[in-house]
């Protein structure tokens, strides 16, 4: 049997930034708790980051990365451990934080 679908676009062609994989070690902050977790890919938006505990997407927190780094980021979406968040704060700044640590293309703001 043929298969007639229309293959779907890219999801990489449909994101503003583009994504270089990383395993940096995190954290996502609110208040007095700290849930640890690995970042997988990162991009001037946002990253994709596995947690040992659930949150609610929606809730805004502070992202830290290397215990100095601090984010302002917002769960876009959760499946199961993995989470997708966003930066809260312009891309640009995002770059310029991120300068000598991610690839030159990915810091594209």
């Amino acid at each position: 049997m043929r298969n007639t679908r229309k293959p779907k676009k890219c999801q990489e062609e449909r994101r503003a930034h583009k994504r270089t994989h990383v395993l940096f070690l995190g954290h996502l902050v609110s208040g007095d708790r700290s849930v640890p977790g690995v970042l997988f890919d990162i991009s001037a938006g946002g990253v994709r980051m596995r947690l040992a505990e659930p949150l609610e997407p929606g809730s805004a927190i502070t992202l830290r990365i290397a215990n100095r780094l601090d984010f302002h980021v917002e769960i876009a979406w959760c499946d199961g451990q993995m989470f997708g968040l966003k930066f809260r704060e312009a891309p640009g700044r995002i770059a310029a934080t991120m300068a000598g640590l991610l690839p030159q293309d990915c810091l594209a703001a």
